[in-house]
């Protein structure tokens, strides 16, 4: 493609239409054009960044000077369903995107890449999390969060630290290595660690009633110490009611799925709260710089969902920061600016890098727990001993 540079643009307006339809802020040629298939029905729909996204790109145009890009974002709804989101990814680069997104798992964003290469266009996910991104071989893929295997030893480390020493995992083939090979992966750190995995048990995405798996449990020679999950909402908050009723009192922990406001009213009581855990993309919760932009987000009238919408806002304001320090918008040069060396600023951590690995971010994985119902940073430090990257 022929390199644009950028000229003197004005915004033009926005087009909100229902969901499902597309929604676009007009933008000029030179512009960056960003397309978003996210999840705004299905499964997936309360880890959509589409939100955090348009905050940013709006805030970001309010902002521009005269010779500056504007962004444009193109958002439909992907309805949770990978084909779906793999022609509304075709769609958005026919109609010029330089970067597209769509259902943040593999079934979906390889094709998704494989379609935008020779468009020379990036497919940055900003909150997929998956180890068989990093290892497709796809110049073109940049994610936004950092890979399950990082998680998993934050979180091993995190619950180590509180003092438990036995562990029962739950696995999952339904999300592929997200809910399968994470739980395993934290395993190996906690046995790295000195700890000692006592069991490991299935289960299946939609489950309500878990009496078979707390059966199991509660059938163990040893009580284990602490039982992980990675699963979406409501699946976990019903598991943690459940196993309270049944009289566990040991700690739960799990991955950034955990990180949907849902989790406490679906546990209810917040004494059941008391030993949960989480690795997740950035402290909420807390008075964090991320509370304070994504509460700005929803006084402005935007439909904030959570840390999956600072995800989104890093992902526009990464690009669009890359864009006005290269003075171009052409896709392959683009992809570069934004893994160019001393990173950007970013919303779910001050500055944040794709120099060093290219195709995730180097920056810390917080683990949040609860104190009095209340959402508590547990730690914040970077895992030395990481399975599967190290």
């Amino acid at each position: 493609m022929d390199r644009m540079i950028f000229g003197d643009k004005m915004i033009l307006g926005a087009a909100i239409v229902a969901a499902g339809v597309l929604q676009v802020t007009h933008a000029g040629a030179a512009d960056l054009k960003i397309g978003l298939a996210v999840a705004m029905t299905g499964t997936y729909a309360p880890y959509s960044e589409a939100e955090g996204a348009r905050c940013m790109a709006d805030k970001l145009n309010k902002a521009a000077g005269a010779g500056d890009p504007k962004v444009e974002l193109m958002i439909e709804d992907n309805r949770s369903d990978p084909q779906l989101s793999v022609s509304l990814g075709q769609k958005f680069l026919d109609a010029g995107a330089q970067i597209i997104t769509g259902v943040p798992f593999p079934d979906a964003l390889i094709p998704t890449a494989q379609i935008a290469a020779p468009y020379g266009a990036t497919v940055f996910s900003a909150p997929n999390t998956q180890l068989e991104m990093q290892q497709a071989g796809l110049d073109n893929f940049i994610a936004g969060a950092v890979p399950d295997p990082i998680n998993a030893a934050a979180t091993a480390n995190a619950l180590y630290g509180k003092g438990a020493r036995t562990v029962a995992l739950m696995v999952s083939p339904d999300a592929g290595s997200y809910s399968e090979k994470l739980p395993e992966w934290f395993g190996e750190v906690f046995e790295h660690l000195g700890g000692k995995v006592v069991s490991k048990l299935n289960y299946s995405w939609g489950t309500t009633d878990w009496s078979p798996q707390i059966a199991s449990i509660k059938a163990l020679p040893q009580k284990p110490d602490a039982i992980h999950i990675c699963a979406v909402l409501p699946d976990v908050g019903i598991f943690i009611r459940q196993l309270r009723a049944n009289g566990y009192d040991g700690w739960v922990a799990g991955c950034d799925a955990f990180d949907d406001k849902s989790l406490e009213g679906t546990v209810g009581d917040p004494a059941s709260l008391e030993k949960v855990m989480f690795a997740t993309h950035g402290a909420t919760g807390v008075d964090s710089p991320i509370d304070k932009f994504l509460a700005q987000c929803k006084a402005d009238g935007y439909k904030i969902n959570g840390i999956f919408d600072a995800l989104g806002a890093d992902m526009v304001q990464i690009s669009y920061e890359a864009a006005k320090k290269s003075g171009t918008v052409e896709p392959a040069a683009l992809r570069e600016a934004i893994r160019a060396p001393g990173g950007y600023p970013g919303t779910t951590a001050p500055v944040i890098s794709f120099a060093e690995k290219k195709g995730y971010p180097v920056k810390a994985v917080p683990v949040m727990g609860f104190a009095s119902g209340k959402r508590v940073l547990i730690t914040d430090t970077p895992p030395t001993f990481v399975p599967a990257l190290n």
